[in-house]
């Protein structure tokens, strides 16, 4: 019993834990509520002069690169940074990602290599 009882209570600390982490970052993967921004966006790519379609880009990255995102703009921030981080880093990409979340002003995100 004593066991089931500490691992219960682990359990439930982990998730405090997620919480609270989650209110610091702003990707808010562990957050309870984290559609709680809107965000109308789009991504455009260039490599070596080229601009991709938006299927190329799609196929780049394994996600949309336009429309609505429910979550943080940060989780495609995320997602982008990541890619060119690792398989794409020989590909000198130029990523521009154009948003405006909940209605506000649109805000524009540029990845090059130092970011």
């Amino acid at each position: 019993m004593k066991i089931r009882f500490f691992i219960g209570v682990c359990f439930l600390l982990l998730q405090i834990g997620g919480i609270v982490y989650a209110r610091f970052v702003p990707e808010r993967f562990f957050c309870w509520a984290p559609y709680d921004s809107h965000t109308k966006f789009e991504v455009l790519v260039t490599i070596n002069g080229r601009t991709l379609s938006s299927e190329e880009a799609s196929d780049r990255y394994h996600y949309k690169m336009k429309g609505w995102e429910q979550r943080s703009i940060h989780n495609i921030i995320s997602l982008i940074r990541q890619y060119e981080r690792s398989y794409g880093k020989n590909d000198h990409a130029e990523v521009t990602l154009i948003y405006a979340t909940n209605g506000h002003p649109e805000q524009t995100w540029i990845y090059n290599e130092s970011n």
